[in-house]
């Protein structure tokens, strides 16, 4: 299989399988390097291993296609400036802060805390934003998560009516 079906393969395997026993396997070894990014070369070494050589690769956006989500395509209504904005069920009710709901995205998707654009708590709910090409990701990694041990939903924001 050339490296170019491999990285789809990849992507087809994090947005539609459970991966939870893999994600607790790269806690442990990122307990083994004393680097701050050490899920970032984990996931290199990773690829490094299962991919050989990708020197002749042309690396970029476009190298791999978007792989499909298995329950169809997702449709964001909200998008300003190239950020989509997400609903969460979980508000300030249940004790959840802009911080709180800042380290679940990172912990869970992956993308960089820097990337979250403007976060909105209310009582029992809460928006926020993301880049529009991060959003299915985060969306997709809050598949059966909890937080504070709550179950939560991510769905896409719906259009602000005028």
């Amino acid at each position: 299989m050339n490296p170019e079906k491999k990285l789809e393969k990849i992507l087809d395997v994090a947005l539609n399988e459970e991966l939870e026993s893999y994600e607790e396997l790269v806690k442990i070894l990122k307990k083994k390097l004393p680097l701050f990014n050490g899920a970032k070369r984990i996931a290199a070494a990773a690829l490094k291993e299962y991919l050989g050589d990708i020197s002749k690769m042309e690396l970029t956006q476009k190298t791999i296609s978007k792989p499909e989500k298995s329950k169809g395509k997702v449709v964001f209504e909200d998008i300003k400036n190239g950020r989509a904005r997400l609903f969460i069920n979980i508000g300030k009710n249940q004790h959840v802060s802009t911080g709180d709901l800042i380290r679940e995205i990172v912990k869970k998707s992956g993308i960089d805390g820097k990337l979250i654009g403007k976060i909105d708590v209310h009582s029992t709910y809460s928006f926020f934003e993301v880049p529009e090409q991060n959003a299915e990701l985060v969306l997709h990694s809050f598949e059966n998560a909890k937080i504070k041990g709550l179950p939560v939903i991510v769905e896409p924001a719906k259009k602000k009516k005028p």
